[in-house]
């Protein structure tokens, strides 16, 4: 039987997670991504490495199960430079999502193409700008450039576009232990291994449970020394002003509305930000509900930037009208109720990130669209909002949707409503729950655990434990050691 590396445990007990600066937030809010090193000892990347290339050649495919093999891994989510930074980056209060990854990297593999990846399978959410969702990619071993590093495309985090005329690619490489804390949509592939060693990646994913809620006096923005050649600068102020309370910038630069449709895409994202420090309501208003067409419903495990342009008009508004804030409200809430397929789905993006009480009973509503993309939005959105018992049992309702992804986003919005509400509000939320965890969906399952062990009630853990219980992965076990 292996030893479990308690030496990384009391390495991480004894110290306080080491939080970014603010020369390294604003740099990862440009770049969309930023290159770290833990500081557990090379001993435990060397622990790590040797299990993985052992099991590498003996169990197939790791996939969500990569804690439950192998539990030691957890101990470098609990180092103080990975916690610090993402408390930085998604608050004090994140989930790691059940979706995890291990991406092995042979010798004389083929490079990937540049991609974004898709949301387990799905493409249909609209996509942040604001960091609701981050990564980790965790490299257990020496990764030079020559044994085929990750590569991210510098600052691409906001483009549906594909990048490669307007950003440059970086690799990131380093010793055992590097680490590179990337916006979830950044544009990124695998680059080829040359030498006759394998190379392992973890990747692990993080969603903020909740929007920031404190004004930080003072945190100007400030554009960082390094940044990269594609300038989002009106994008990078707004979420920086997000992530420290403040309001949107105040008007800067020219605004035109025939931008939004520009063949360049970064022109249209700042054109839409820009109209929202304008205050264009209208404007934006009408570009929101300017596109008639059907959405697609094709599956896509990765997003190659084929279809950008179908919703560029409308998502470069909706991100603007975000800007604007409670003021576009009536409108929005127009378009939700009256107005085209790609229209409703994108007011209701921006009325959750706006944070819209007041449009609560139109998003409830917008539940039952006939349009599955819009009661995607939708249920996310209500997680945004203040948890109250109507959203409860809209959240409740929606866990039935016929489509899984509507499902896993009400579970999610759920599990936000167990941090941002109270026990007696989730108390009714506890017999669904339990029947979900045997949903057919692996992450609603999931998201109905971690809602019940958030909610935290002698009720919620008595219906959560018998379920862990059945479900726990005994690390000891493999082809080689049965019993």
């Amino acid at each position: 039987m292996r030893a479990y590396p308690i030496e990384a445990r009391h390495h991480n007990a004894n110290r306080a997670a080491v939080p970014l600066t603010g020369v390294q937030l604003r740099e990862f809010l440009a770049r969309g991504f930023l290159a770290l090193r833990s500081t557990l000892p090379e001993s435990y990347h060397r622990v790590i490495f040797e299990r993985f290339d052992e099991l590498s050649e003996t169990i197939g495919h790791f996939g969500n199960n990569l804690l439950p093999l192998i539990p030691e891994l957890n101990e470098f989510f609990e180092d103080p430079v990975v916690k610090g930074a993402l408390a930085s980056v998604l608050g004090d209060t994140y989930s790691m999502h059940p979706h995890r990854a291990l991406h092995k990297n042979p010798p004389g593999s083929d490079e990937q193409g540049f991609h974004k990846d898709s949301y387990w399978g799905y493409v249909r959410r609209v996509r942040n700008h604001r960091p609701w969702w981050v990564m980790i990619m965790y490299f257990p071993q020496d990764t030079a450039l020559e044994k085929g590093p990750t590569a991210v495309m510098d600052g691409s985090q906001h483009l549906n576009q594909r990048p490669e005329e307007y950003c440059g690619e970086v690799p990131i490489s380093g010793p055992a232990g590097s680490f590179v804390l990337i916006h979830y949509d950044i544009w990124h592939r695998k680059m080829k291994n040359h030498t006759e060693a394998n190379r392992y990646m973890f990747k692990f994913e993080f969603a903020r449970l909740r929007a920031p809620d404190r004004v930080v006096a003072g945190a100007r923005w400030r554009k960082p020394s390094r940044v990269p050649e594609l300038d989002l600068s009106p994008v990078w102020r707004a979420t920086w002003n997000w992530l420290n309370g403040q309001p949107a910038p105040a008007a800067n630069g020219k605004a035109d509305i025939g931008a939004l449709n520009a063949e360049d895409e970064s022109v249209g994202i700042n054109a839409g930000y820009r109209l929202g420090f304008h205050d264009q309501t209208r404007a934006l208003l009408d570009a929101l509900d300017s596109n008639p067409s059907a959405h697609e419903n094709k599956r896509r495990y990765a997003d190659n930037g084929q279809i950008w342009r179908e919703d560029a008009v409308v998502r470069n508004a909706a991100h603007g009208l975000v800007q604007i804030g409670d003021s576009a409200l009536p409108g929005l809430v127009d378009v939700l109720r009256e107005g085209t397929p790609r229209g409703r789905k994108h007011a209701a993006f921006a009325l959750g990130e706006i944070g819209a009480v007041d449009a609560r009973d139109a998003l409830l509503d917008a539940l039952s669209d006939d349009d599955v993309h819009v009661r995607i939005a939708a249920a996310e959105a209500i997680g945004l909002i203040e948890p109250s018992p109507e959203t409860r049992d809209g959240l409740l309702a929606a866990m039935s949707d016929p489509a899984s992804e509507v499902r896993f986003d009400a579970a999610l919005s759920l599990t936000r409503a167990a941090v941002c509400g109270t026990p007696e509000l989730m108390a009714d939320t506890v017999g669904p729950l339990e029947d979900a965890l045997f949903d057919t969906n692996r992450y609603v399952s999931a998201y109905a655990a971690e809602t019940l062990e958030r909610i935290g009630t002698r009720e919620a853990l008595q219906a959560l434990v018998p379920f862990l219980r059945i479900a726990r992965w005994c690390p000891h076990t493999d082809n080689r050691r049965p019993f």
